[in-house]
């Protein structure tokens, strides 16, 4: 081999394991992006004794379509009956084979019931029903979250930076707060999900969450509509949860968005976004996404560009082994001859020593 031979394949090789390195990384980052969001794992975290498949599927609603209680409970009835249709069924009578959750996003003004002095602080809310906290489980400071079985709607949760602004100190479960001079408890105390997308789309205004029965109540006369419904579906063929959410959302193609929240950063959905154009930063619809829902999307984009690049990279070695193939077609005829001259070589050698064995044999006995 010549020396420029020699140096081109020492090249090829330091590139080689420049792209393998590289990929290593890019792959690493890429779990690392589409693993950080929980609020796109209910149907994971639902599946984790593996007795079950199930996806998880939102509804997104412009606030001009915004929809009620009613049709909430009508869109259960009727998922109900397409998981029926479908054949699929609780193994006990008594099981749960799926869930949901429904929020609605309005600002308040909620101030602190202390007696030395009162703060009031603009805070976003979302009013929740459902099994909310098993779609978007979070950590808790303090306290506890509530759920729809309280028999009382006055409990509350804040987020971090109020109940500092509020109260100066995150263990204040149980104290009280006032909205439009009603008393709350404090259920518990929230940190805010802590990865870049989030803490992006969260902003720095507080944020509180209280039942949507409650929070009717509370405001009868101009209380927000739903504008996210959520739900985990069994999903024993691929696409089944989708379709039945798609025949039974309440609302037209204009005013809402569904997504699959479990299928977002497979491959195909992803390259779709990486070579779309940048069609899908052009926003066409009356949708307004809650915060969660704009982490995911980020991560999304963050995904693609980085499942793009490993693409790239990964190509310098796939590219090199084709290259290689080549030269193996190229010069099939020289190996193939070079072979059956080694394999002759090596029957010749066989066959020289087992005739030279015997006079070696006698040798030794003379």
């Amino acid at each position: 081999m010549n020396t420029k031979k020699r140096w081109f394949y020492i090249c090829l090789a330091a590139v080689n394991c420049a792209a393998l390195i590289a990929f290593a990384v890019l792959a690493a980052v890429f779990c690392g992006v589409t693993g950080e969001l929980s609020s796109q794992k209910a149907a994971e975290r639902w599946n984790a004794d593996g007795s079950s498949r199930s996806a998880q599927v939102s509804v997104f609603y412009a606030k001009t379509a915004a929809i009620g209680i009613d049709d909430v409970y009508t869109m259960r009835v009727n998922i109900e009956k397409k998981l029926t249709e479908n054949s699929v069924t609780p193994t006990n009578e008594n099981a749960r084979i799926w869930f949901d959750a429904y929020s609605a996003l309005d600002s308040i003004n909620v101030s602190s019931s202390r007696e030395d002095y009162t703060i009031r602080v603009d805070t976003e809310l979302i009013a929740t029903g459902g099994d909310y906290f098993m779609f978007h489980p979070l950590k808790l400071r303090s306290g506890y979250y509530y759920s729809d079985d309280d028999l009382m709607k006055d409990r509350v949760v804040l987020d971090e930076n109020l109940a500092w602004q509020l109260f100066g100190s995150y263990n204040v479960d149980g104290m009280t707060v006032l909205i439009n001079g009603k008393r709350f408890y404090v259920a518990g105390v929230a940190e805010a999900d802590s990865d870049k997308a989030s803490e992006y789309v969260y902003g720095t205004k507080p944020h509180m969450y209280m039942s949507y029965d409650g929070y009717k109540q509370l405001l009868s006369d101009g209380a927000a509509g739903i504008t996210t419904y959520e739900a985990c579906i069994p999903n024993p063929v691929s696409g089944l949860a989708e379709s039945i959410i798609e025949e039974v959302a309440a609302g037209s193609d204009d005013t809402m968005k569904i997504v699959e929240n479990s299928d977002r950063y497979s491959f195909k959905k992803l390259y779709s976004i990486a070579f779309d154009g940048g069609k899908r930063a052009v926003i066409d619809s009356a949708v307004q996404y809650p915060f969660w829902e704009n982490a995911a999307r980020i991560t999304e984009d963050k995904a693609a560009g980085i499942l793009a690049a490993a693409t790239f990279v990964l190509g310098v070695p796939l590219f090199t082994v084709v290259y290689f193939l080549w030269l193996l077609y190229h010069n099939r005829r020289i190996i193939a001859s070079k072979a059956v001259d080694g394999i002759r070589r090596i029957f010749y050698n066989i066959k020289r020593d087992k005739k030279s064995a015997p006079d070696a044999k006698g040798a030794k006995q003379n």
